[in-house]
């Protein structure tokens, strides 16, 4: 009887051993390890209730696409309040026009402004999309990931 307990305290000492050197070489196994970097643009939203700021936001668009610390994708502006009246005077819009088009910027109007102002859908540009709210709107894209700015 001896003998079989030392025959089993030598097995259980061996299979510890075993175990234990195993268990260090697994620790000691050099992991691969994945860095892999994908550069996430920035997707930009502000709201307004001046529409002259348009071109000044299509300025800013350009100074932003060429420093690589905005990590600059898209800018949208949606335009709120009475303002919106300006919308449908072609006087006024030629010049904006041109700067939305020149920084191929997104520009909404605020669909309850343009109900509240009484304004004319048919005649608001066609580079320029109603929403049904615009403050709705920011904060929906803002849930989505874009930065809002405030002016």
């Amino acid at each position: 009887m001896k003998k079989i307990h030392k025959l089993m305290l030598v097995a259980v000492s061996v299979l510890t051993l075993t175990a234990c050197t195993s268990a260090a070489d697994q620790q000691q196994e050099p992991v691969a390890a994945v860095t892999s970097v994908e550069e996430v643009k920035t997707d930009y939203l502000t709201l307004t209730s001046n529409v002259q700021q348009i071109r000044a936001i299509a300025h800013a668009v350009s100074v932003m696409k060429e420093n690589e610390n905005y990590n600059f994708n898209s800018m949208e502006v949606v335009i709120c309040g009475q303002t919106v009246t300006e919308l449908v005077k072609p006087e006024v819009m030629e010049p904006i026009l041109k700067a939305i088009n020149d920084a191929n910027l997104q520009v909404k109007a605020c669909g309850f402004s343009v109900n509240g102002q009484k304004v004319d859908r048919t005649k608001i540009p066609s580079e320029i999309e109603v929403v049904e709210n615009g403050i709705a709107y920011a904060l929906e894209k803002q849930i989505e990931g874009y930065e809002v700015l405030g002016l």
